[in-house]
């Protein structure tokens, strides 16, 4: 995967936006582990338990990319958050059908947010496609 260009422009709104949130998921992704929630049965707290470590994991990758400029680094941080934010969801859409239908609305916003990363890991898939093409043009097809 080529490493340049990082295809965001620099803009200090879109820096300061992308630390905040990413380092609000890995507080996230923490404290589900420092405290799980008290109401999940086993399978649930086994899932909980993963869904924070995805979600601490991918969010550390996702802000050290977003601070070094590395795309290729950002890729795997978003599935693996994106890993954490479906499992959640789902627990959520469990909770919301099996008798706490209030969890409905953090179940929408959930994959509203899966939404976004994986419509950002699709793009970035596909620069990184163009560029390998471009790069392949250039050279000739020789992967020099």
């Amino acid at each position: 995967m080529l490493s340049s260009p990082y295809p965001v422009p620099h803009l200090r709104v879109y820096k300061v936006a992308m630390v905040l949130g990413w380092v609000a998921g890995m507080v996230a992704g923490a404290w589900v582990l420092v405290s799980p929630p008290k109401s999940y049965d086993a399978l649930g707290l086994t899932l909980t338990t993963l869904w924070g470590v995805f979600l601490l994991g991918g969010s550390l990758l996702v802000l050290a990319a977003n601070a070094f400029r590395k795309y290729k680094v950002e890729i795997p941080g978003l599935v693996l958050a994106l890993g954490g934010v479906v499992i959640y969801d789902y627990l959520s859409w469990v909770q919301t059908f099996t008798g706490s239908f209030g969890s409905g609305p953090r179940a929408c916003l959930l994959l509203v947010l899966a939404a976004h990363l994986v419509a950002r890991i699709r793009i970035l898939m596909h620069i990184d496609r163009q560029a390998r093409r471009m790069a392949s043009l250039r050279d000739g097809g020789t992967g020099e």
